[in-house]
């Protein structure tokens, strides 16, 4: 028995210092495992306190015009026509000083493609038809992808919109007709406006009439209620007779007459 005893003490105190080595150890990771978890709880307070977290930045956008007046000469070669242009430059990675800088350096090819299809197009339209030249010009670039350019393993695109101007000459040459027509439009309008009233005027003295037996309705009330149908069919003439002549110039003004020449 007592050499058992021996045995246990002698094992014992060949285990003893592992076993506090180990107890050391445990304790430390533990001390470490609460520092950590005391950060994390920290952390999460701070950022409750704080609200959610500001959206990522975005991508800078870059927007410029041509430096210079775009010209394309219209179908016959004589008057041109002006586009006013504005391209919208965007990229990914870049701040905005470095996406100025990239669209400043494209720019001029950017122009000159510009220029390119808005010419290609100008040749087929005749000079005093810029709404039709700029209707072509902003669907082809609606259709088309951005324009990308490269460099030094950079890569930004451009989104051009456009807008088309008459030529100064021609503008001059079609002033007097569309003061012409404005005139008319302005007309027409005043005739329908008296048309309006005097169909108005019409059917006040209609129910003033049917209130009142035919036998009781004085001459007076007769007499005006003849003066305003007249006065209706009147007017609504005239507001017809002011269409046609309005429709008429319309029909066989600039818009539908030859090209015009200088």
């Amino acid at each position: 028995m007592a050499g058992l005893v021996a045995a246990a003490r002698r094992l014992w105190a060949r285990l003893a210092p592992a076993a506090r080595r180990l107890a050391a150890q445990l304790a430390l990771t533990a001390r470490r495992l609460w520092r950590w978890l005391l950060t994390v709880a920290r952390t999460v307070d701070t950022a409750a306190k704080q609200g959610p977290a500001p959206p990522p930045p975005q991508d800078p956008i870059e927007r410029r015009e041509p430096a210079g007046p775009i010209t394309v000469f219209a179908r016959g070669y004589v008057f041109t026509f002006g586009i006013r242009a504005d391209l919208t430059w965007r990229s990914q990675g870049l701040r905005p000083d470095q996406l100025a800088w990239y669209a400043h350096y494209f720019q001029p090819q950017a122009t000159q493609r510009l220029a390119g299809i808005a010419a290609d197009l100008a040749r087929t339209v005749a000079p005093h038809r810029a709404g039709e030249l700029e209707a072509q010009l902003q669907r082809v670039l609606g259709q088309q992808e951005p324009w990308p350019y490269a460099r030094g393993g950079q890569q930004v695109t451009c989104r051009p919109e456009a807008w088309v101007q008459l030529d100064e000459r021609v503008r001059q040459t079609l002033q007097p007709y569309w003061e012409r027509v404005i005139a008319l439009d302005c007309r027409h309008e005043e005739f329908l406006r008296r048309a309006r009233y005097a169909e108005q005027l019409n059917q006040r003295w209609s129910a003033i009439l049917a209130d009142q037996p035919d036998a009781d309705a004085p001459q007076a009330v007769r007499d005006e209620l003849a003066r305003a149908r007249e006065r209706t069919l009147s007017e609504q003439r005239a507001a017809a007779r002011w269409s046609g002549e309005l429709l008429r110039q319309r029909h066989t003004g600039p818009e539908t007459e030859p090209e015009v020449s200088g």
